[in-house]
């Protein structure tokens, strides 16, 4: 898979999912519905990559770590461009059709979270993220989140973004 040039999280009322939908720098498109319950994998994947942090870690109290992840935070959203529409592609490696997500796998390594992302059958795929962009994606999966009206455990800050995407390229 080409390098994530945008991603888009909407809430779909007449599915009660969320469609997560992944765009390729090589013009690829990835679709998949996921549900609450793999919402809420996703965000201890998210939280657990924003705890390693080291930046966070070598802070002393919780709420010296709480500014310092809300000054991330201001600091990813900035950059994130959440207003461009999303872009189409020019094809669908694993089908037009959302795929259901059924496993999710993820590891953090030298400052990167890898999110495996896979259907029941057949492939799926492994995005990576950096600290901005862990942000990013928690923004989106937050606003889909509050739109659902699922109440999942998120941070407040991610709920007060505006349902989007996001449009940044990431190697």
């Amino acid at each position: 898979m080409s390098a994530i040039q945008q991603l888009q999280m909407r809430y779909s009322p007449e599915e009660d999912r969320v469609l997560l939908r992944i765009n390729t720098t090589g013009q690829e498109e990835f679709r998949f519905w996921l549900t609450r319950r793999y919402c809420g994998l996703i965000i201890q994947a998210l939280n657990a990559h924003r705890s390693a942090d080291p930046d966070v870690t070598a802070q002393s109290t919780p709420v010296a770590k709480k500014a310092v992840e809300a000054f991330k935070q201001e600091a990813a959203n900035a950059e994130g461009n959440f207003e461009q529409a999303f872009q189409e592609a020019k094809t669908y490696p694993l089908g037009e059709h959302p795929a259901l997500a059924q496993r999710l796998k993820y590891s953090i390594d030298s400052g990167l979270l890898a999110l495996t992302i896979e259907p029941k059958e057949g492939r799926g795929i492994t995005i990576k993220l950096d600290a901005k962009l862990n942000f990013n994606v928690s923004k989106l999966l937050g606003a889909a989140i509050a739109t659902g009206e699922w109440q999942l455990e998120m941070d407040q800050t991610a709920l007060e973004a505006p349902q989007g995407v996001v449009d940044r390229v990431i190697n």
